[in-house]
């Protein structure tokens, strides 16, 4: 049974994360979007924080064919899913988005243009 709320887009971004360790030091991991909503992502990554976890979450959407802006969020996102290397190889997370904070170019960017 499906219980997103959302759809999620099927899109294949960089992404970088911290998140604080047990001993209260700072843990970095980068990986790449599966798919990605306003309210949750799915990151493939060798790197994953605890189930539970609190993570800062930065993604990079690069200009498509010849545009001119680049789009980069920062979001605060809590870790629901962790799996592990399967026999596909693929390893990754997934989170809950508390809020997306975009900019575009160090500005807040237009969507009506």
């Amino acid at each position: 049974m499906e219980y997103r709320k959302r759809v999620r887009h099927r899109l294949g971004v960089d992404a970088v994360f911290t998140w604080e360790g047990a001993d209260h030091t700072l843990l970095y991991g980068e990986g790449v979007t599966r798919d990605l909503s306003p309210s949750g992502a799915y990151i493939f990554s060798l790197t994953c924080p605890p189930v539970g976890g609190t993570i800062q979450l930065e993604v990079l959407l690069l200009p498509l064919d010849g545009g001119l802006r680049t789009v980069r969020f920062k979001t605060v996102a809590t870790v629901i899913r962790v799996e592990h290397a399967n026999a596909g190889g693929d390893e990754g997370f997934a989170v809950v988005l508390e809020g997306l904070g975009l900019t575009e170019g160090g500005k807040v960017p237009r969507f009506d243009q």
